[in-house]
Order: structure tokens, then C-alpha cells, then sequence
């Protein structure tokens, strides 16, 4: 394959997954393609976005959320196409159609694509082996499974981070205090603990949607 036929490739199927991952946030997408618009992105009959015909993103007024989704889906359309093949199974069964998109200190981040689909999942090196991976997580999100192979692959410092139940206590514990009358803190400290409550708050978000919404895969791991 040609280098040109190979940026062909690449742009039809980060169209393609771009234009799906839109549609699933509730955006419009209306393919122009013409001398200057590819595609014009709406949001609730408004233009929010255009892709122009050297695939640049114009617009996003709609704080930024569709080129954080286009950055994201070339960031792995490329990694996928250019990624090999890897060897992996879970449950001494093979798995089929993954490639390994990263790997570090033994642990391995993969990718395949099924059912039109991008699936992504996280393992690590089985013993005695090379190339030879354990895929034990899946995911439907690309920022999820970065996220679990950060924290495996000791990317991250899991002793830096507070779990939800550790946030959960925070947030009780400041949010009394911030009720307490009268008030035991400073102007200064009121400000801070705010901006703290708020960043807690922002971070639960999606939890909270998990439990309202638990049969939603969006939020939930999937069977490999």
C-alpha cells in the first residue's frame, strides 16, 4: 500500500469512527464535501463544528467536547493501524483480532475491532513469554482503558490517588465543615475548600451515573 492510499485508509476510518462517536453523544453530522466543508457537525439545529477538507476541526462551540472525541479517535484509529498483531487469551482461550497498542513493565494495552466497533481491554506479559499477553479487562471507552493500564502498567502512583470511597469521605468531611455555625475556618480556607468540594463533585460525576444507570455499558467494563 502506497503512502497516499494509506492516508486515504486512515482518513475514511477516523471519519467513520468519528462521525459514530458523534452521533452517540447526540451531535448531527451532514457530509458537505465540498471545495472547502467535508462535513458540518450540529448540535440541536445549531452548526457547532466543521471538519474542512485538510481534516482540520473549525468551530467547537460547544466547549471543546467534539475535538477532545476527534483528537481521541485519531489518537487510536492511527495506533490500531499501525500496531501488530498480538498474541492473547484470557482463560487459557485464545483471543482473536487484538493489537497491541502499547506495552510497559509487562502490562499491555490492545485493541480490536468487532461488530463495527472499537473494544479495548488491558492484561499483562504471561510468564515464560514474550509476545504472549493475559487480557483480563475490556472496555468500551479508549480513556478508560488508558486509565487502567496508567494505573497496572505503575505509570501512576496509585498511592498518590484517592478511590471514590476515599472522595466520598472527603467531600462528607469538608462539606460539614464548611456548614459548621459559626464558621471555624477563614475566608481563604472557605475559597479552597470549595475549589476542592468542586473538583471532588466534578470527579463523581460519572459514578453517580453508574449507579443510576448500572445496565449502560458506557459505564461498566465488557466480557472479552
Amino acid at each position: 500500500m502506497s503512502y497516499e492510499d494509506m492516508v486515504i485508509d486512515f482518513t475514511q476510518t477516523w471519519h467513520s469512527e468519528l462521525f459514530r462517536r458523534l452521533r452517540d453523544k447526540g451531535y448531527e453530522v451532514s457530509i458537505i464535501d465540498d471545495n472547502d466543508t467535508y462535513a458540518n457537525i450540529y448540535q440541536e439545529d445549531a452548526l457547532v463544528a466543521q471538519i474542512n477538507q485538510n481534516n482540520e476541526l473549525k468551530g467547537d462551540w460547544s466547549g471543546k467536547a467534539i475535538k477532545k472525541i476527534a483528537e481521541e479517535t485519531a489518537e487510536y484509529i492511527f495506533m490500531y493501524k499501525t500496531s501488530p498483531d498480538l498474541i492473547c487469551s484470557r482463560a487459557r482461550k485464545q483471543l482473536k483480532g487484538y493489537r497491541k497498542l502499547l506495552a510497559y513493565n509487562d502490562k499491555v494495552l490492545a485493541a480490536r475491532l468487532t461488530q463495527g466497533m472499537y473494544q479495548f481491554a488491558t492484561g499483562y506479559r504471561a510468564l515464560l513469554s514474550s509476545n504472549h499477553y493475559i487480557l483480563d479487562k475490556s472496555f468500551n471507552h479508549y480513556a478508560k482503558a488508558c486509565e487502567d493500564f496508567a494505573l497496572r502498567a505503575g505509570l501512576v502512583d496509585q498511592e498518590k490517588l484517592f478511590n471514590v470511597s476515599e472522595m466520598k469521605v472527603i467531600r462528607a468531611g469538608l462539606t460539614q465543615l464548611l456548614t459548621m455555625n459559626p464558621p471555624q475556618i477563614t475566608f481563604d480556607e472557605l475559597k479552597a475548600y470549595g475549589n476542592i468540594l468542586n473538583k471532588i463533585s466534578f470527579i463523581l460525576v460519572p459514578e453517580v451515573k453508574q449507579v443510576k444507570e448500572l445496565n449502560k455499558p458506557e459505564y461498566s467494563e465488557l466480557e472479552l
